[in-house]
């Protein structure tokens, strides 16, 4: 081969890179105090690539993390990745995603040490609103989360239809009617009275409590449930199947079930995302 094509080759080579990165979009670290919480917030927000000279707004999905987990959870394990590749490939629409903190364990509800849930519909998504380009009416905001955030997720969208377009729960710990006896969450300050589990309080948290109130309402949420198959321990499975059968119930055709392979881990949400992402941005452009 000629030193000719040689150079040649590597040129094009450097500008599809080039074009590759200029297709990327970008995550910022942000934070504002909350005063229903007492404490600051911190949030990272992933922008699409060219969000800096877009006039007009995109949507917003907002991702709630897991137990134990932060603002940092989702790009740790390759979600901004995730968001550029699917973008790319107009496999959803650009898209801002929010990632939030409300503590470790706020299974963002209000609990009985924090009030996460009406930190994030009063403060958070009003801040979001207001210092980023992203749309303020139902159509353009979507809830994902995963483990103890598809626990919030699911009751927010059952709590609040008329805030979201559709929502997708991952590998959701959503016991009914109680976590087992040896399940940490027995230990956890937002379900606990006097130092003890207050069975009662996770009852009426969990999302039982509101499907009457939800099945009694006129607007439906289009909800996406996936899980691994490979839990032995939890029950993750009987329990998505059950909540599907739930939602069927209530709204035909608006209620999706998929069992894939794997575990409550971080593979198994690495595989489920892209799925659930296409099916919130999906349903939520149909509106």
């Amino acid at each position: 081969m000629s030193m000719r094509k040689i150079l040649f080759g590597m040129g094009a080579l450097i500008c599809l890179l080039a074009a590759g990165s200029a297709l990327a979009g970008r995550s910022y670290r942000d934070s504002y105090h909350s005063t229903v919480l007492g404490r600051t917030v911190n949030l990272t927000v992933y922008v699409p690539d060219g969000y800096s000279e877009m006039s007009g707004k995109y949507p917003a999905v907002y991702l709630l993390h897991g137990l134990d987990g932060d603002e940092n959870e989702w790009l740790e394990n390759g979600t901004l990745e995730t968001m550029n590749s699917l973008i790319r490939k107009n496999s959803v629409r650009p898209m801002l995603a929010v990632m939030p903190s409300f503590g470790e364990q706020s299974w963002w509800i209000d609990g009985a040490r924090d009030k996460a849930e009406t930190a994030l519909m009063r403060e958070l998504i009003p801040y979001v609103e207001r210092k980023y380009k992203v749309d303020n009416n139902r159509a353009g905001r979507a809830v994902v989360g995963w483990s103890m955030g598809g626990y919030g997720a699911l009751n927010l969208a059952l709590k609040h239809p008329n805030r979201f377009c559709a929502a997708a729960v991952i590998s959701p710990e959503i016991y009914d009617p109680l976590p087992a006896e040896t399940s940490g969450i027995r230990r956890m300050p937002q379900f606990m009275r006097n130092g003890a589990f207050d069975p009662a309080a996770w009852q009426a948290l969990n999302y039982p409590a509101h499907l009457d109130a939800y099945s009694k309402g006129s607007i439906r949420v289009p909800i996406w449930v996936v899980t691994g198959d490979d839990d032995r321990l939890l029950g993750l499975v009987p329990m998505a199947a059950r909540l599907y059968g739930q939602l069927a119930a209530i709204q035909p055709g608006q209620t999706e079930l998929r069992v894939i392979d794997g575990e409550l881990d971080w593979s198994t949400v690495r595989n489920a995302l892209p799925d659930a992402l296409r099916y919130v941005s999906r349903k939520c452009q149909s509106k």
